[in-house]
């Protein structure tokens, strides 16, 4: 299906699993399809996701959270601005935290004081 080393664009990631196109996490009939991260936002991807604080964006994270047997790829790119993915595996859910430590360092390592809600961790499928 996916190939490491192979640039997605979002359109190409939504053609092979379905999804919305413009979410860090596309889901369809509430399951999760994939996770699309930043390493500019998240530069402890793919093993640890920060969810902003933005309403849609913490359901994502409850919605996932919810799933720990789902398996789905998750893509990284490296700024915000890029228009390119690179898939690294395949993973699952182990386990979401706002406990106020794990923001707190969340927050400092992203530089995102004040605007998250969530560290997802995440394990190799």
């Amino acid at each position: 299906m996916f190939r490491p080393g192979v640039p997605y664009t979002r359109s190409d990631i939504k053609a092979q699993v379905g999804g919305e196109l413009q979410t860090y996490l596309p889901q369809k009939d509430h399951c999760i399809l994939a996770g699309c991260f930043s390493l500019e936002l998240n530069p402890a991807a793919p093993e640890k996701v920060y969810a902003g604080n933005a309403a849609k964006v913490v359901a994502k994270a409850k919605l996932l959270s919810g799933q720990p047997e789902n398996s789905f790829p998750v893509f990284l790119k490296e700024k915000l601005s890029s228009k390119h993915y690179f898939f690294v595996g395949n993973y699952k859910c182990r386990d979401i935290s706002n406990s106020p430590a794990d923001i707190a360092a969340a927050e400092k390592e992203s530089q995102r004081p004040g605007k998250l809600s969530y560290v997802i961790y995440l394990d190799a499928a």
